[in-house]
């Protein structure tokens, strides 16, 4: 028997209308809820079995820190510049630092009137000596033969005692000029070695100030923080950063992960629109507190596993952007 066509019925066109967008909206609504939940479901437990480490761009960082009270009077870098090793950064002025290599100055002068002051006094003394000996000896002599004519009669006791008084004072002459030398060598001595201390600490002081100037230690790029013409500055604050060599990504690993992350891996990077390969180069020993903004706000994490990654090509990050690392599932990597 054949079949008839099946045609729309002209009074139950609009029900059959309706059933028809009903259906389609409660796919559409089902689907919307599907994605939902799965989104909530990868959102909280997604990272136990597919690899997704926030992550930060970094590079060897070398702070520039005031070594004395200071006010910073030029600033001749600016952020993203590139600096050498030695490139003068910025000019500070310390009074501090003037008043001290001034007080070095004059302290150094003062031990060297003093060293000359010895050594003049030691050069009276070696001139001195001679004579001062001689008449030691000549009055010995004399005493020896007031005492050979002594016995015969032939010379007063008052003379007698008169050449061993001035035999006596000739000796402690002697004894005295002796002992004035051995201590102004020694004195000399310690003279001249707080000279060189001095000096080297003047020589030290001032390459450190060196008029002011800050100077880069390291070769690379300024940082964000750069001081401002006027800011006074303690000991110890932090002027700017240079940030130098080879970049890495320094992920922050979840504890929950069902498979295991090893040096070697290959990885994928991506942030701001960018996706590079990377290759994990170690798992580090250590752990650290995951930054505010990569915290989930529904499981909060305190402390979080490090691993360094390197990018094998140029790498178009910036220093300090965030990154995400991906590219494994339940233990399987697809990245080559």
């Amino acid at each position: 028997m054949k079949r008839l066509r099946k045609h729309d019925r002209i009074d139950t066109l609009g029900k059959q209308q309706r059933a028809g967008s009903v259906r389609w909206g409660r796919m559409i609504y089902l689907s919307l809820v599907t994605a939902f939940a799965g989104s909530i479901v990868y959102y909280l437990a997604g990272d136990t079995v597919v690899l997704s480490a926030d992550g930060i761009v970094l590079k060897d960082r070398h702070a520039v820190d005031a070594g004395y009270p200071a006010k910073v009077m030029e600033v001749f870098v600016k952020e993203g510049d590139t600096v050498e090793v030695g490139t003068p950064l910025l000019r500070l002025e310390s009074f501090e630092m003037v008043k001290e290599l001034a007080d070095m100055a004059y302290r150094d002068g003062e031990l060297a009137i003093r060293e000359g002051q010895l050594r003049g006094r030691l050069g009276v003394i070696k001139t001195i000596m001679p004579l001062a000996e001689r008449t030691a000896r000549e009055s010995t002599n004399t005493v020896a033969r007031f005492d050979t004519v002594s016995a015969r009669g032939l010379i007063s006791a008052l003379s007698k005692g008169d050449a061993l008084r001035g035999s006596l004072q000739a000796s402690e002459r002697v004894a005295d000029l002796g002992s004035q030398e051995t201590a102004t060598e020694i004195e000399l001595d310690l003279v001249a070695k707080a000279l060189v201390v001095s000096g080297s600490a003047m020589e030290q002081l001032t390459s450190i100030y060196d008029g002011g100037n800050v100077r880069a230690t390291a070769a690379g790029e300024v940082g964000v923080k750069v001081p401002i013409p006027g800011q006074v500055v303690s000991f110890g604050d932090e002027l700017m950063q240079i940030n130098g060599g080879k970049t890495y990504i320094l992920a922050y690993l979840p504890d929950q992960y069902l498979f295991g992350v090893e040096a070697g891996m290959a990885v994928n990077v991506s942030g701001g629109g960018k996706s590079v390969k990377g290759r994990v180069e170690s798992v580090l020993g250590v752990a650290d507190a995951l930054p505010a903004e990569f915290q989930n706000m529904f499981r909060p994490r305190d402390r979080s596993r490090l691993v360094r990654v390197v990018l094998d090509g140029a790498q178009p990050f910036a220093v300090s952007q965030k990154v995400r690392v991906s590219g494994c599932a339940f233990g399987l990597c697809w990245v080559r």
